[in-house]
């Protein structure tokens, strides 16, 4: 059903934008021809059963929140047998833009909240391991909730005419197990020009002691902010662009309509 209700989507988006998929990957075939895995730690799982499987980088496992369905997705860990960070690298086929307005849309979760795993999205011209983080990182989220989180990454930074590959990198010290679902590269995206009122929502500063400053929301919008376990921690009306939670240190989002930040509490 998931997999019928991204197709609908995907054509009903490209009627109605113009825009061009040039690659969507649900991971659900196990053919994942063109895909590299790259261990960068080479450190060995923690000798415990829910992640002995998942040596090296990544690998293809039933989605841990839809068990006794066909729906794989990609498995990550950082609870290893060493003092090291984990260190894994997703890379995509080789993809090439002529034109503006493209981006990545994933999804991505952490297991156990409790011990959450970061994400980070590069580009890079090549896949060896010492030019995968050569240019800035495009995305970076420290702490992906326990809840299957859908990511939109704008790929304006991406040279246009030229070969490159996006890479994912799965880092964390002694968390748990990061997954990766449903990645598609979309070019030509029209829709970029609805997506430049939510580009201007920010949060500031960001990490920050619980008082931040929120740009380009409405006053009065309906906002809620979630933990990094999927909880509601705060529900309400932005009456100023200055607030100030009173939260334990961590990972939350703000979300309002379809416009989501991450911010951190520290």
């Amino acid at each position: 059903m998931r997999l019928l209700l991204l197709i609908v989507i995907s054509v009903i988006t490209t009627l109605h934008y113009g825009q061009t998929v040039i690659l969507s990957e649900n991971f659900n075939s196990g053919n994942l021809t063109g895909w590299t895995f790259i261990d960068g730690d080479m450190a060995a799982p923690y000798n415990d059963p829910q992640v002995l499987q998942l040596p090296s980088s990544f690998h293809l496992v039933e989605d841990y929140d839809s068990t006794g369905v066909v729906d794989s997705v990609l498995a990550a860990t950082s609870w290893l047998n060493d003092t090291v960070s984990a260190n894994n690298f997703l890379i995509t086929p080789k993809l090439n833009f002529d034109s503006s307005g493209n981006f990545v849309n994933f999804q991505a979760m952490s297991v156990d909240g409790s011990y959450p795993d970061g994400i980070q999205i590069y580009y890079c011209l090549d896949k060896t391991i010492d030019s995968l983080m050569n240019y800035p990182s495009l995305l970076d989220v420290p702490a992906v909730p326990s809840v299957s989180t859908d990511y939109k990454v704008n790929l304006d930074a991406v040279p246009l005419n030229t070969d490159i590959y996006l890479v994912f990198r799965h880092y964390a010290d002694n968390q748990f197990i990061l997954t990766l679902d449903n990645i598609t590269v979309i070019s030509d995206d029209i829709s970029s020009i609805h997506d430049k009122t939510k580009n201007r929502v920010k949060i500031y500063p960001n990490p920050s002691n619980g008082e931040i400053n929120i740009e380009g929301l409405e006053i009065s919008k309906n906002a809620t902010i979630y933990n990094s376990l999927g909880s509601i921690v705060w529900n309400g009306k932005v009456r100023n662009t200055l607030l100030n939670f009173h939260f334990q240190k961590g990972y939350y989002i703000l979300s309002s309509g379809n416009i989501k930040r991450p911010f951190i509490i520290q």
